[in-house]
């Protein structure tokens, strides 16, 4: 009998200063809630739910009070009498068992848990995997057959007719809800199968691209000799280099200049690889979509010198 755990995660997202000093973003996980459920059949076989005393952010960020159906006082009383992540994390992954097949609505949850998982230094089992589904994804290719935009679950389950008398945006009962939505697909659709989100189209092939590996940190690929330090992939000279663009939460841009090829774009992206991160350089000449990301991230930073400019100026 094949098992898949519905999971959903509510968090909070605080900031914190890595080893080089960068303050970087952090999603603090603060209520998590899973469902064993028989893939076949969509029963419910166990479930199990828990809130998390944040430690990495003292205060809560007022998005997290906005979006959770709570009371102020309410989610700082289920919060302060919580367990750390240090013990419910590996009582979690006790309850999960090995090679956990997870279902989410969306496709961030996993990744957030695994974040959580490496920012408290808690270890895995060295041959421990898991493997995930996006039902959101599975939602918009089977009942709504439109990829364009990404409803939420609250559109899902109406439109799916399920009876609403709980909240939203609580872990329990968007768990919950995700597995009536499951429920709901099964009966629509006899010879449902899981399947998962394909890549996305990368437009223009690069000239060059380079598996980086992987890393315990999310940009630790930027050290590679290849990309501090690239060379023109027609000619083979050494790339006058430019300045690094965020253009996405997991794509770094540089524009640089070959004296004989002019303008290439050298672009590293990443993806989480189980408890690490993998990552891949490429370098294109008709850039496209790459090329726009990093004008419009320029622009963000030239905007901003001004505006600070006139402040010291007032």
């Amino acid at each position: 009998m094949a098992v898949l755990i519905f999971l959903d995660l509510e968090w909070n997202t605080t900031f914190y200063r890595n080893k080089s000093g960068e303050r970087v973003p952090f999603n603090e996980l603060i209520e998590v809630a899973a469902m064993k459920v028989e893939q076949d059949t969509g029963a419910m076989l166990d479930s199990f739910h828990s809130y998390i005393h944040p430690r990495a952010s003292r205060k809560l960020d007022s998005r997290t009070y906005r979006l959770l159906p709570y009371e102020r006082d309410e989610l700082r009383a289920l919060l302060d009498s919580a367990p750390g992540f240090l013990d419910l994390g590996p009582a979690f992954l006790h309850w999960c068992g090995p090679d956990p097949v997870f279902v989410e609505w969306g496709n961030n949850d996993v990744e957030v848990l695994l974040d959580n998982f490496a920012f408290h230094r808690l270890s895995f089992d060295a041959d421990w995997k898991c493997e995930y589904f996006d039902l959101q994804y599975m939602y918009q290719k089977l009942v709504e057959g439109d990829l364009g935009c990404q409803p939420s679950l609250e559109k899902a389950v109406t439109e799916l007719e399920i009876e609403t008398d709980l909240d939203f945006h609580s872990a329990w009962n968007d768990t919950y809800y995700t597995v009536m939505a499951y429920q709901a697909m099964l009966d629509r659709f006899e010879d449902m199968t899981m399947f998962h989100r394909p890549p996305k189209h990368k437009g223009v092939p690069p000239l060059w691209e380079l598996e980086l590996g992987s890393y315990e940190t999310r940009w630790g690929c930027k050290n590679r000799r290849e990309v501090e330090h690239p060379d023109c992939p027609i000619c083979g000279q050494p790339l006058l280099l430019g300045r690094w663009m965020r253009t996405t939460p997991m794509e770094y841009v540089m524009r640089c200049k070959c004296l004989e090829h002019r303008r290439l774009y050298l672009a590293v992206t990443i993806e989480k690889d189980g408890r690490q991160w993998a990552g891949k350089a490429a370098i294109y000449k008709e850039a496209g979509p790459i090329a726009e990301r990093y004008r419009k991230a320029y622009r963000k930073i030239q905007e901003g010198g001004r505006r600070k400019e006139k402040k010291v100026a007032g």
